[in-house]
């Protein structure tokens, strides 16, 4: 365990962000200087409808997990805190690499409420240009409930609840699909594109995010873990930068069905911080965390219908507990979705969107 003093890890936060932008704008640089017509793409192998309107309507559930995994084998179990999440009903919109999507909770679907309530705001947007792609995060939970089910429960009650609990995550992950003449990352993701022949992709990139984790009373139940709640342990911070790679592949069948599947793995440096009673235990070090994606459907010129989950799988080692934490953000979304050609009056309408993202 390596211990750092406050000043000495800001500098080198400091330190990644400065190199984070730099490996960004050199990306940037080095986009800007290709040719126009390599941006075209084969479209034997997808067809492109960015000139149209592409509107959605999905079903969908979010979620916001935090695992704890205590160290060696003292007869603690793993534990996972899940939100009580209610299932979605939205509609949105795609035009050129923007995408909008807003959603509400369905009341005749409710969760459990024995597993107590959730509050959260769960913030997303995606900016998927040709070659790079942007997912920027935001999320803001509060309530838990613990699982397995009846650990650490009062007496009567199925599930020990934590109203007292919340999750902050927040952050920008950025990819540079290297075959993107063939590939569409877009086509499975957000529908404006139509897939027809199987293809795959490198990913290159890079990720930042900041995080928190935090309640009222300690993390871990003292009837579960003493030693832990000993330490009163309440909250834990962390940020993590750096470079990420993956690769992205879909299998098409007879040009309409397909599955897609991703992975990206993130190497960060990581700076975490838990707060102990009357003092705080930090420490930097590099450990991968993963981002999947994958999904199934119909894809055809004029609409597609599929299944798509998202995960953001993020790991984290505590300096004093020596605890284990795995934060899993992602959604499950039925979607549906058509496209609409455009005439020339609200094409006009949208030409500033067309100058400002044509370089893309």
């Amino acid at each position: 365990m390596v211990r750092w003093k406050c000043r000495t890890s800001e500098r080198i936060i400091k330190k990644s962000i400065a190199g984070f932008i730099i490996f960004l704008g050199i990306s940037g640089a080095i986009q800007g200087q290709t040719p126009r017509k390599s941006r075209d793409h084969d479209s034997s192998f997808y067809s492109s409808y960015r000139e149209n309107l592409v509107a959605r309507i999905y079903l969908s559930r979010k979620y916001t997990t935090l695992k704890l995994t205590p160290p060696g084998d003292h007869g603690v179990p793993v534990m996972k805190y899940r939100p009580n999440t209610t299932l979605n009903i939205g509609i949105g919109g795609t035009y050129r690499s923007l995408t909008l999507n807003i959603g509400v909770g369905i009341n005749s679907f409710n969760p459990n409420k024995e597993r107590g309530e959730t509050h959260y705001l769960d913030l997303q947007a995606h900016f998927y240009a040709r070659k790079w792609n942007f997912d920027l995060l935001g999320q803001f939970y509060r309530g838990y409930y613990l699982s397995p089910q009846g650990l650490a429960a009062p007496e009567g009650k199925n599930y020990y609840t934590r109203p007292d609990l919340r999750v902050q995550v927040g952050g920008i992950a950025t990819y540079r699909a290297l075959n993107d003449r063939r590939f569409s990352y877009q086509a499975g993701l957000v529908q404006n594109e139509w897939q027809k022949k199987s293809a795959g992709s490198i990913l290159v990139g890079g990720e930042v995010y900041y995080g928190a984790f935090h309640a009222d009373s300690t993390l871990v139940p003292a009837n579960v873990d003493t030693s832990y709640a000993a330490r009163g342990i309440q909250r834990v911070h962390f940020f993590e930068i750096g470079p990420g790679v993956g690769y992205g592949y879909t299998v098409v069948v007879k040009k309409h069905f397909f599955l897609l599947a991703s992975a990206t793995v993130h190497l960060a440096l990581r700076y975490v911080r838990e707060k102990e009673i009357g003092k705080n235990a930090d420490n930097i070090d590099f450990t991968p965390n993963f981002i999947f994606h994958a999904g199934f459907g119909y894809n055809s010129e004029k609409w597609d219908l599929s299944m798509l989950w998202v995960s953001n799988r993020t790991y984290i080692k505590g300096p004093a507990s020596d605890y284990k934490y795995t934060i899993d953000a992602g959604n499950y979304r039925l979607i549906f979705a058509k496209r609409f050609t455009l005439n020339r009056k609200v094409k006009k309408v949208l030409q500033p969107i067309n100058n400002l993202i044509e370089s893309h």
